[in-house]
């Protein structure tokens, strides 16, 4: 469409990495079909918004943000607002009555709207005039909560230090917490040629790391029926020329084989980084959640990664507060922390997701009570991160340059991260070097010290000749 390249297209992309792989996408099909788009709101026309709607504190913020662009469409000073993702998924009709001013609602399986969405948008000359994706005449309403995802997905050929590959979409799990399969349907994978495509890819524009996401990446390809598995996925990643990084994000505790762990175990791509949400250790609380594993199970298998994996970084995340947790299921939350020294633990309050069924549990813990059990609960994970991050003291590792962080006397200070840490999510490696460091590239870095609770400095060694031993 011709008039479409006299305007910009500008994303906001709120939530988890999931999300952030929804919005290149959609930023792709634009830009395949000619629509410019900015990375800088205010030269862009229409904004995009893709939402998330996990948690209470994230649904919040999706809310503030569609409120302050549809006041800058009120004032005229955009000309079109789409709202994307899992608000939309999840309170359509009522989203609808709140923001008259948003011209195209997308749903979670609907991102490839996108493109006739921007330019009905910009064709239109009626500004109160509504785009309903879903309910358009000749477009096919896509099914209640299901997210589409494709084998073959085409990437921007960009420079960049990682990327993130979604490798499935949805969940069969059942936690009696947690709203994401009705955000995102049932479990279904990519076949394991597309997603090999897209690493190669982005291995071929320059890109050194490759995150796998999903929302149970573990369960990969249980639902194919080609007999395709996690396993036999990352044994074709492995040949592929150029890729130096893989780490796993969001595995679900089960279907950890013995075979799985032996190939990782014996990688030289694998990070030896693994991301867990064990969410509790209480059997008490497991069963509630409607988490399968029993406390035995999970430290069965933490136990045989570490002793399997050399230099594991184990990361995981727990909930705080869920209903009927009692002061000796917290004390066992902490005792488990210290048996298991995680690399990296994120926690979370729970809160009460309509929808869910411990939403109408008994018992429930009162918000004072759960912060208290948060703070408490970091407190002591500071402590074991802090005697963690002292054995780096002294060692070379080699670090991923991800940007430029500062100028000083001595030099630039580059922000990069070593094997055990994931971007985000983790602590940094802050590079001290005289010497210009290229950004996505990997370098052999001595550390110094240790800055603030998480994060390292290293300065770079410019007379290593070979690549760092994995720390």
């Amino acid at each position: 469409m011709k008039s479409s390249k006299r305007y910009k297209v500008g994303f906001v992309s709120l939530g988890c990495p999931k999300n952030l792989v929804d919005t290149e996408a959609m930023i792709t099909a634009l830009s395949k079909n000619n629509i410019s788009v900015t990375g800088d709101q205010d030269e862009a026309d229409i904004i995009v918004i893709n939402t998330c709607g996990f948690l209470e504190p994230a649904k919040q913020e999706s809310l503030s943000t569609i409120d302050e662009f549809s006041a800058l469409k009120k004032r005229g000073k955009i000309r079109g607002l789409v709202v994307a993702g899992c608000m939309t998924e999840r309170f359509l009709p009522l989203m609808r009555e709140k923001y008259p001013l948003v011209d195209a609602f997308l749903r979670t399986g609907e991102f490839s709207k996108i493109v006739p969405s921007v330019e009905s948008i910009l064709a239109d000359t009626e500004s109160s005039r509504r785009i309903l994706i879903g309910e358009s005449e000749g477009i096919t309403p896509q099914l209640e909560g299901h997210s589409e995802i494709k084998d073959y997905v085409e990437r921007l050929p960009l420079k960049r230090s990682y990327a993130y590959v979604k490798i499935s979409e949805g969940c069969d799990r059942r936690c009696s917490f947690c709203i994401i399969p009705k955000l995102r349907g049932k479990h279904h994978s990519r076949s394991i040629d597309g997603i090999v495509d897209e690493i190669s890819q982005l291995v071929s524009a320059g890109t050194k790391e490759i995150i796998f996401i999903a929302q149970d990446l573990t369960s990969y390809g249980r639902d194919l029926r080609n007999g395709a598995s996690l396993l036999q996925l990352i044994q074709e990643v492995e040949k592929i020329e150029g890729l130096e990084w893989y780490r796993l994000m969001y595995n679900y505790p089960r279907f950890f084989s013995d075979d799985l762990i032996a190939v990782l175990s014996r990688s030289q791509k694998f990070t030896g980084y693994l991301d867990i949400p064990f969410q509790h250790i209480s059997d008490k609380v497991l069963k509630m959640m409607r988490r399968p594993e029993t406390s035995l199970e999970i430290k069965s298998l933490i136990t045989k990664l570490k002793q399997s994996i050399p230099n594991l970084s184990l990361r995981t995340t727990l909930m705080l507060g869920f209903p009927g947790e009692s002061t000796d299921d917290f004390e066992l939350l902490k005792s488990f922390i210290d048996f298991s020294e995680f690399d990296h633990l994120g926690a979370f309050t729970y809160y009460r997701e309509q929808g869910t069924p411990s939403f109408d549990y008994a018992d429930q813990v009162s918000e004072e009570l759960k912060q208290k059990r948060f703070e408490e609960l970091m407190s002591f994970q500071k402590n074991i991160q802090a005697s963690l991050l002292k054995k780096y003291i002294g060692k070379t590792m080699d670090v991923i340059i991800d940007g430029i962080a500062e100028r000083t006397r001595s030099g630039l200070l580059y922000r990069g991260r070593h094997r055990g840490q994931a971007p985000d999510v983790d602590g940094m490696t802050y590079v001290l070097s005289s010497e210009n460091l290229e950004i996505g590239q990997i370098y052999a870095s001595r550390v110094e010290k240790i800055a603030g609770d998480y994060d390292l400095i290293a300065e770079y060694e410019s007379s290593s000749e070979q690549r760092a031993v994995r720390v």
